[in-house]
């Protein structure tokens, strides 16, 4: 988002400052009425997911500020060899939001312990965005749990300096002044949310009113202002790993959109080459969520590679 639309939002504060809702869990997925939704407790924390099919288990990780939703496209074709866990992250999505630092090392242990919670042994990790890079990052700290990775548009450890486009540049620019990232993120609007998933995909005809919808509703529950304040506050932490992909020795496939504004293509071919024996699939016409505007692509080339 363009500086002076962060102006705008931050004048119009006094009038969405008490717009934040209560955490209210669905007790049906409207997007996809098979599935059931669950909660479990983690540390003390309600976490929202959802399970569907029988075989080896798949973990698929949304990205930040995101949920669920983002893998509507992905859970059925997969369900249909795999046991699919979509999960919305700690402080994220229908999730409890606690007030603790959201570093790195919160969301890969918070995964760890998922997995500990649920009996999951090993799983194969599907992340995008951030969800990508804990992903990586826990093949990193608990080889012995990750089968595969499939990691979609994903973070790379110097996340700060590799952003592109002009919604994060613009918290990254603004992350050390006192409070104002906080104002900023607290003053986010509906067509601030629709900014931000327009800069999620090429097709932007795709951000329907139903899609902006989702998004808002999520980002709209007290507590998100904290979470996604904390976890820009703490991403830097993450530069600590890049020395370590090269540990990974994990069967690896990078899918990347040509057209992400977010990370570009040079962003998936310094991982590729940094993590060994990986495969680098572009996706021409996708953008930084390629599983949801580009299924038909997408899908194939993780079923393939599962299978191999």
């Amino acid at each position: 988002m363009p500086p002076f639309r962060w102006i705008l939002s931050i004048l119009m504060m006094p009038f969405l400052w008490g717009c934040s809702i209560p955490l209210v869990r669905p007790t049906w997925i409207d997007w996809n009425p098979s599935l059931t939704p669950n909660t479990i407790d983690i540390n003390g924390h309600t976490i929202f997911y959802t399970v569907k099919g029988e075989g080896k288990p798949i973990i698929l990780l949304h990205g930040y500020g995101a949920g669920i939703w983002v893998w509507e496209k992905q859970i059925d074709p997969l369900s249909q060899s795999y046991r699919v866990y979509a999960l919305d992250l700690i402080g994220h999505g229908f999730s409890d939001r606690p007030k603790i630092p959201y570093t790195p090392e919160t969301y890969i242990h918070f995964l760890k312990d998922f997995m500990d919670r649920l009996g999951i042994e090993k799983a194969t990790l599907i992340g995008n965005s951030m969800g990508g890079g804990i992903a990586w990052a826990m093949a990193i700290f608990f080889p012995q749990r990750v089968d595969r990775l499939v990691l979609i548009n994903c973070v790379p450890p110097d996340v700060l300096r590799q952003v592109r486009n002009e919604s994060f540049r613009t918290l990254v620019a603004i992350k050390d002044i006192p409070l104002l990232p906080y104002l900023v993120i607290a003053s986010r609007s509906r067509n601030s949310i629709r900014w931000v998933l327009l800069e999620c995909v090429s097709d932007i005809k795709l951000i329907t009113p139903e899609i902006l919808d989702r998004q808002y509703q999520i980002s709209r529950i007290k507590g998100t202002t904290w979470v996604l304040y904390s976890t820009l506050k703490h991403a830097e932490k993450a530069m600590r790993l890049k020395d370590q992909l090269s540990l990974i020795h994990h069967p690896t496939l990078l899918i990347w959109g040509e057209r992400d504004l977010i990370f570009p293509l040079h962003v998936g071919e310094g991982l590729h080459q940094a993590i060994k024996d990986s495969k680098f699939l572009r996706i021409e016409k996708g953008g930084h969520i390629p599983m949801w505007e580009t299924p038909e692509e997408v899908n194939p080339a993780i079923l393939s590679f599962l299978q191999e």
